[in-house]
């Protein structure tokens, strides 16, 4: 099951609602947001980049919440950062991040 509350674990699968904002009306949030592989990216302890196993999804259905679900592997590390970027020309969706300290 996964832990969707803090304090986020080392090793412990982890999950996190965040909004975007919307890239041509900056201050609002973008619904229902079109997510791709690639567009999300974790960093353990400051190594490279690489995709999510798991990508994300809008819950509910053409809402403005987004659920990101890190696996126990990618939570492997005292500091994750989580970082999304649309891939798409012109962007729909502004750029992010969000940093993780994990505990014993």
């Amino acid at each position: 099951m996964a832990a969707p509350w803090n304090p986020p674990k080392r090793a412990e699968d982890f999950e996190f609602p965040i909004t975007m904002e919307d890239y041509s009306t900056p201050g609002n949030f973008k619904s229902n947001p079109t997510l791709a592989a690639g567009d999300f990216k974790i960093s353990k302890d400051e190594g490279a980049f690489a995709n999510l196993t798991n990508l994300p999804a809008v819950t509910p259905a053409s809402g403005v919440q987004v659920i990101v679900k890190l696996t126990s592997t990618e939570m492997t590390a005292d500091k994750v950062l989580v970082v999304w970027q649309d891939q798409t020309t012109p962007k729909e969706w502004a750029d992010n991040a969000l940093g993780i300290l994990t505990t014993a």
